[in-house]
């Protein structure tokens, strides 16, 4: 199992490149949301082209997040290094899933609280925001869920909601087959997405719950999982690389290509709904197809740069929106402020989510080059060996027993 090709860092570390190119599409949007899209807060400001159209949609890197998710926690399963068969290993995994994700989401969350609530401290309205964001119970919420202290924890809701959810799919995969598991998660959570947007919220637009939430989204995830399962289908046929992998990645990026266009442009409601979920399609090939690239694709995906930014992808994720709130207000802050901010922000942000990463997500691990990928693969194996993290991930093993995977 340790010599399994699914389980070498080489593949991991694509998961870590593609995790990297998400983080930096969220921040992106972040960043120069207000000045694109179809309702700027500053119109004029971000010329049409190229980069306001890239802009506009960057907020799609949350679900390439969602896809590569279900992945990378599946594999593990996949692989058959651990097992959901009985309570206690559904407790376990709960105990070590909560050890993953709740520090840094609770810490972020009273920072957040504490620096950007929208309403007094104390006060009614302060302490329903505070009890939604603990429970986690805010993603049910059409009103709270974009927590108006930091909005971008919404994700890290779904994600910890589709956590509890994983032991169900787990079981159920294996009593009906995963083809059986995605289609019946993709209908449901297509009916979801139309329902959702049927329902107008005065102030707020759709029914987030059901759009952008648990019930929405969770078909993401189990595309990742498909992806997990496909992939080491493949490996265990001692095949790696798919006989056309060049045309399964063409058809990947005219699939996504035409996913954005029904987002934007169908007049139906069904469409614009096929849209997302044709999105999250072309991207989970597009995932399956870089597991097996050539050498170019690898290389461009597994640079150094890249991959840590994958690894510290959670942190980056939770502090940005409070970092940039305090240095370049969206509402407030002009084009020209966040082109001289930028440099700074971006400093700021990987000092404070190298910290964060090193000292909460994994306080607990020595080997900190490890986990800023700067020791080589040839080097005596440390305890605790650390490759990625998710919006939060499970730790992946490289060589199996040693790495981590969110």
């Amino acid at each position: 199992m340790t010599q399994h090709p699914a389980s070498t860092g080489a593949k991991i570390g694509v998961v870590n490149g593609l995790r990297g190119i998400a983080i930096l599409m969220v921040v992106l949007h972040h960043l120069f949301i207000p000045f694109a899209g179809s309702n700027p807060m500053h119109p004029g400001q971000l010329a049409a082209g190229i980069f306001s159209a890239f802009i506009a949609d960057a907020w799609l890197g949350v679900h390439i997040f969602f896809v590569l998710s279900g992945f990378v926690l599946y594999l593990p399963y996949r692989l058959g290094r651990r097992r959901i068969e009985a309570g206690a290993d559904v407790w376990s995994f709960y105990l070590h899933r909560a050890h993953r994700l709740l520090p840094l989401y609770y810490i972020v969350v009273l920072v957040s609280l504490a620096l950007h609530a929208q309403t007094t401290i104390g006060s009614r309205g302060w302490m329903l925001e505070a009890s939604g964001l603990l429970s986690t119970l805010f993603v049910f919420s059409p009103y709270g869920f974009m927590p108006p202290s930091n909005i971008v924890l919404w994700s890290v809701g779904v994600e910890i909601w589709f956590s509890l959810l994983f032991p169900l799919l787990i079981m159920a995969i294996r009593r009906w087959g995963i083809a059986t598991v995605v289609t019946a998660t993709v209908a449901a959570s297509a009916f979801f997405m139309f329902v959702g947007s049927s329902i107008p919220v005065p102030h707020v637009g759709t029914f987030r719950p059901f759009v952008n939430g648990i019930f929405g989204t969770c078909y993401e995830f189990v595309l990742g999982m498909l992806v997990c399962d496909l992939y080491v289908r493949q490996s265990e046929a001692a095949s790696r690389r798919p006989i056309h992998n060049s045309v399964a990645l063409m058809s990947a990026v005219l699939l996504g290509g035409l996913a954005l266009y029904l987002m934007h442009n169908s007049p139906w409601l069904g469409g614009r709904v096929f849209g997302n979920v044709l999105f999250s399609m072309a991207f989970a090939t597009l995932l399956f197809c870089s597991l097996s690239a050539g050498r170019l694709l690898r290389a461009v995906l597994e640079t150094w740069a890249l991959q840590v930014l994958g690894c510290m992808c959670y942190s980056i994720y939770a502090w940005h929106g409070i970092v940039m709130n305090d240095m370049i207000p969206p509402a407030t802050s002009t084009l020209a402020d966040t082109l001289r901010l930028a440099a700074p922000f971006t400093l700021l942000i990987l000092a404070l989510s190298a910290l964060s990463y090193r000292y909460i997500e994994f306080g607990h691990t020595r080997d900190w080059k490890a986990l800023f990928l700067l020791r080589r693969e040839d080097a005596p194996p440390k305890p605790a060996r650390v490759g990625i993290s998710l919006l939060a991930v499970e730790p992946n093993e490289r060589p199996v027993e040693n790495q981590p995977a969110p």
